[in-house]
């Protein structure tokens, strides 16, 4: 990588020791990492316990040289938070892709961590090499947090720059940098769209392509010379149930309701950790095909993107169940045998509004909208949640 995507780019082999053992002396992540790992002794003695949690750190990482030795050791952590959080995980697809070549994954965005880790798992789980992950600089802001994601193959979306002239030079840096990426045999992993999709509507964003294009556009090229060059490889991530979902419900309430929604300071830290740790039931990571389009109109790749998150979409029992609570029948194509009664659902339901019902409702059975054209389908005013 040349110098002008230093302020963006993963760390290298050759900056892991120093950044280790910059972390190793860092006192807000031992901080935090004795509340998580000790929060008694965190509170009383924190000394001790910063003490504890820097020897265990230590200990850890002793002998890391690589990126790759890193995610070694990392592969295990993420392998328990499967098997712990996870009744069934599915990988599907990587049958049809080459080990030695680099894909641009597209993927729909439904948790801020266990996305990108999920489809990095799976890649290493199949003896893929693993992808370089982007992520906004919205969740970095805290310099510990900034170097682990960077060490662990993340590079920054530039999301915070202001200015017309600073965000375009800040998308031309980022559509180089992940250009290069492919072109020196690195895959990479992209969102399909800025933020989650709290509401569970899966639409790539057609800037996201654009962005992409920015910087072969400049030297002439076509978008779809563009894209094809890139190896984009859509990928379905299906949750069966996800553990952020009142809190998504509860802020789509409230926007909806024209509430300004404030998010707290450490929200994003809280969805992450309960994203991690919260039981998500089964899960499907569907692999497609790299697309290969002579459209050069941004929406129509898009289009094809999203049929494949779409026709993929593994809908799980309580994606009907949802379905039928919203509005009182099931499509015409599904078999009423596929409607299955999870308290499990109802559980979830309790402690919100209507409205907030409605939201949380909406997300799980929009999958089943898409997939039987129904995407713009929304629950009558007056038929309430059952």
């Amino acid at each position: 990588m040349t110098e002008s995507f230093d302020e963006i780019r993963p760390y290298s082999d050759n900056e892991v020791e120093d950044v280790l053992e910059s972390l190793i002396s860092d006192q807000e992540l031992l901080i935090a990492l004795g509340r998580y790992r000790m929060p008694r002794l965190s509170r009383w003695l924190p000394a001790i316990s910063n003490h504890l949690v820097q020897a265990n750190l230590r200990k850890a990482l002793e002998g890391i040289q690589s990126v790759s030795e890193l995610q070694s050791l990392v592969a295990p952590i993420v392998g328990r938070l499967v098997r712990n959080t996870i009744t069934d995980f599915e990988i599907k697809g990587l049958e049809r892709l080459k080990r030695d070549q680099a894909y641009l994954f597209i993927s729909n965005h439904r948790d801020i961590a266990m996305d990108p880790a999920l489809v990095n798992y799976a890649l290493y789980q199949e003896g893929f090499g693993t992808s370089r992950i982007g992520i906004g600089d919205n969740l970095i802001r805290k310099p510990y947090v900034s170097k682990l994601m960077r060490l662990n193959k993340s590079f920054i979306v530039r999301r915070s720059v202001q200015g017309r002239k600073e965000k375009m030079e800040a998308l031309l840096q980022l559509s180089n940098y992940i250009y290069s990426s492919i072109q020196q045999g690195s895959p990479v992993w992209l969102a399909q769209k800025e933020g989650r999709a709290k509401d569970g509507r899966d639409e790539t964003d057609t800037a996201v392509l654009k962005m992409l294009h920015m910087g072969r556009r400049k030297q002439g090229w076509q978008l779809s010379e563009s894209l094809n060059q890139l190896n984009i490889v859509p990928v379905s991530i299906s949750y069966e149930w996800d553990p952020c979902d009142q809190m998504k419900a509860r802020e789509l309430a409230s926007v909806s309701s024209g509430v300004q929604y404030t998010k707290h300071e450490d929200e994003d830290y809280m969805s992450i950790v309960k994203g991690l740790q919260g039981d998500k039931g089964g899960v499907t990571i569907h692999f497609g095909e790299p697309l290969n389009m002579s459209s050069n109109r941004a929406e129509d790749w898009s289009q094809a993107i999203d049929d494949f998150i779409h026709s993929h979409y593994k809908i799980y029992p309580n994606g009907y169940q949802a379905y039928m609570k919203l509005f009182g029948e099931l499509p015409n194509q599904v078999n009423a045998s596929q409607l299955k009664q999870d308290q499990e659902l109802t559980r979830r339901l309790e402690g919100l509004s209507p409205e907030e019902q409605k939201h949380l409702l909406s997300a799980y059975a929009q999958p089943v909208c898409y997939r039987y054209e129904d995407k713009h389908k929304e629950p009558d005013a007056e038929q309430g949640v059952e």
